[in-house]
C-alpha cells in the first residue's frame, strides 16, 4: 500500500532543510576579527590611551618627562593585557591603532604579530617599543621588547615579516628600521622561530666576508630615498621562491643605490653566491 504524503507537507519539509543549511554555511566564526566585539571595545580604549602619547609630543617639551613615561607604562601593560587575556587578537587587525601609526605586521600563516610604535620619548632619535605576539599550537603568547637605557640597545620598529618554510620548520625574517635622526636611518633583517612554546632569536644566519652575522643591516641617508612613494619603506626585499634576500646597495655617502646584493638560502644560512 503506497501512502501518500500531503504535497503542503513535502514543500515545509524542502523549505526547512534548506533553511537549516543556509544556517550552517552562514553561521559566522565566533572568532573571525569582525565577530568579537569585545576586542573592538579593547581597541577603542588602546586607541585613547596612545592618543595621549601622542598629544605629550605634540603639546611640546614643557611636559614632565615622568609623567610621559607613565602615561606609556600605562600603555604598554594594558596592550599586553588586552591581547594576553584575548588570544584570538593575533588574528584581529586593529585597524583604528593603524590609523594612530602603530605599526602592525603579521607572518603570512597568522602565527607571528608585531606592534611597534613610537613612545615619544625620544628626540630626532626616535624611541619605539615593541609587543611580540606568537602562537605555537593552541597556545598565544604575548611580551614586551622595549628600551633599557643602554646605549648599544637601540630599539627599532617592524614593518615587514617575510616567512620562509625549510622542511618542517618555519622562519620569520622580520625587517626592522632604525631612526636615529631626520637624516641618519637603517634598516635590518633579522630571523625568528617559534619553538617549545617560545619565541626564539635565530643567530648567525647571514654569511658575509666579515664572517656570520645574526643581523644584515644597511645604514643610509633618509633623504636619498625621501621621494619613494611608500611608508615605511620597503628597501629590503624576499623572492620567497627563489628564497633570495635583496639588499640595496648603499654608497659611502649614504645613499641608496638602484642595485642590490643577493643572498641566497643555502638550507643552513643565507650568502652571496
Amino acid at each position: 500500500m503506497k501512502i501518500r504524503i500531503p504535497l503542503f507537507i513535502l514543500l515545509a519539509l524542502f523549505l526547512n532543510s534548506c533553511d537549516q543549511k543556509q544556517k550552517k554555511v552562514d553561521t559566522p566564526d565566533p572568532k573571525a576579527p569582525q565577530q568579537v566585539s569585545h576586542l573592538k571595545e579593547e581597541e577603542l580604549m588602546l586607541q585613547k590611551m596612545y592618543q595621549k602619547i601622542v598629544a605629550y609630543h605634540s603639546d611640546g617639551n614643557d611636559i614632565p618627562v615622568d609623567s610621559l613615561e607613565t602615561v606609556n607604562e600605562k600603555f604598554q601593560t594594558a596592550f599586553l593585557n588586552s591581547l594576553t587575556k584575548n588570544p584570538e587578537s593575533i588574528r584581529y587587525p586593529f585597524d583604528s591603532l593603524k590609523k594612530e601609526n602603530i605599526h602592525i605586521v603579521i607572518s603570512k600563516d597568522s602565527l607571528f604579530k608585531i606592534y611597534s610604535w613610537d613612545t615619544s620619548e625620544g628626540g630626532t632619535m626616535v624611541d619605539f617599543t615593541n609587543l611580540f605576539q606568537y602562537q605555537s599550537g593552541k597556545n598565544v603568547q604575548s611580551k614586551i621588547v622595549k628600551d633599557t637605557g643602554s646605549e648599544d640597545n637601540y630599539i627599532p620598529f617592524y614593518s615587514e615579516i617575510f616567512t620562509l618554510k625549510n622542511g618542517t620548520k618555519t622562519y620569520y625574517l622580520a625587517v626592522s628600521n632604525g631612526v636615529y635622526s631626520s637624516k641618519d636611518v637603517s634598516q635590518s633583517i633579522e630571523v625568528f622561530s617559534i619553538e617549545n612554546n617560545q619565541l626564539k632569536t635565530e643567530t648567525k644566519w647571514f654569511k658575509t666576508e666579515e664572517g656570520f652575522k645574526d643581523v644584515l643591516q644597511i645604514d643610509f641617508d633618509f633623504f636619498s630615498v625621501v621621494d619613494r612613494p611608500e611608508r615605511p619603506l620597503q628597501l629590503i626585499k624576499y623572492d620567497d621562491q627563489k628564497k633570495q634576500l635583496y639588499l640595496p646597495v648603499v654608497t659611502e655617502e649614504g645613499n641608496v643605490t638602484k642595485d642590490f646584493t643577493i643572498y641566497t638560502f643555502t638550507g643552513q644560512y643565507f650568502e652571496v653566491k
